[in-house]
């Protein structure tokens, strides 16, 4: 019966490690868009170890479900401990050993340098992002690492008391509802942030205005694009900027005092900025 017991504990592991793994993944979706900008010519030359990595972190997440269900059955207790501790190892490996080509051409920066920027290239454009990548990452391989060990403990699969099966079944299921759950928010959140990077590379790609008269469509088109962002705090940045703007724009025509227009001048410059500081996030493609 313990040896069982062992099996669903290492089951329980291997969904949670493929639940943190999810949240590094989770800046690629949606996946074919962003597998779409690795090609084109301007990531020609880190193509092969951006997408390699991609590729590492999809079978880990994807294989330690499978290893979580193989527990359940009978299969010898060896195969089950090198599908646990195999990803494990390539996902901690291998991506800093596809590095080294990479800094190799860079003989000005030291490897870590490197890494951080091939990693940046990931969407992990602020350094807390970075930080979290790698933390999740590292998390998930040592879940893996114990669970495969849990699992090196059981020889033979054997029954289990009802009730004791019973409890980890509810177990079992909580679980899953906590992989769901992390899975579905995250999923939800790529989806925001994919709408509020294409709102800001319309916002770059939008032209300032150099007339007087194109100054009210500008900032419609600032309005327009902030509603099309996912996340609010986006959106309310850009309809900040938008309002300010132009009530600093009706003002340019009045006689207000210059504190006033100074005043209005100063927060529209301060808007614009945290728009900027909003899209930075999402200047890697």
């Amino acid at each position: 019966m313990l040896n069982r017991i062992r099996q669903f504990r290492a089951a329980f592991l291997l969904v949670l490690a493929s639940a943190l793994v999810f949240w590094p993944i989770s800046y690629w979706l949606p996946l074919g868009e962003y597998l779409g900008v690795l090609n084109t010519a301007e990531y020609a030359d880190y193509q092969l170890p951006l997408k390699s990595i991609v590729v590492i972190y999809l079978i880990f997440f994807i294989l330690n479900l499978v290893t979580a269900g193989v527990t359940a059955t009978r299969m010898n207790y060896r195969v089950k401990f090198w599908l646990a501790i195999i990803p494990a190892g390539i996902l901690l490996v291998v991506p800093f050993l596809m590095t080294i080509p990479v800094a190799m051409k860079f003989s000005n920066r030291n490897y870590f340098e490197v890494l951080g920027a091939l990693y940046r290239l990931f969407r992990y454009t602020q350094p807390a992002l970075l930080a979290m990548a790698f933390i999740c990452t590292f998390l998930a391989v040592g879940l893996n690492v114990l669970a495969a060990l849990v699992i090196g403990k059981s020889a033979e699969v054997d029954k289990v008391q009802g009730k004791i099966r019973t409890r980890y079944f509810i177990y079992g299921g909580v679980s899953v509802l906590i992989f769901a759950l992390v899975v579905t928010l995250g999923s939800i959140n790529a989806a925001k942030r994919s709408l509020d990077r294409s709102a800001c590379n319309v916002y770059a790609a939008l032209p300032l205005p150099k007339l007087d008269s194109e100054v009210s469509n500008f900032l419609s088109e600032l309005l327009v694009i902030g509603q099309s962002a996912g996340n609010d705090s986006v959106k309310q940045s850009f309809a900040n900027f938008s309002l300010i703007s132009r009530q600093y724009n009706a003002l340019l025509d009045t006689e207000v005092d210059d504190a006033t227009l100074n005043q209005y001048a100063l927060q529209t410059a301060a808007a614009k900025d945290k728009v900027t500081e909003l899209c930075s996030e999402f200047a890697v493609k």
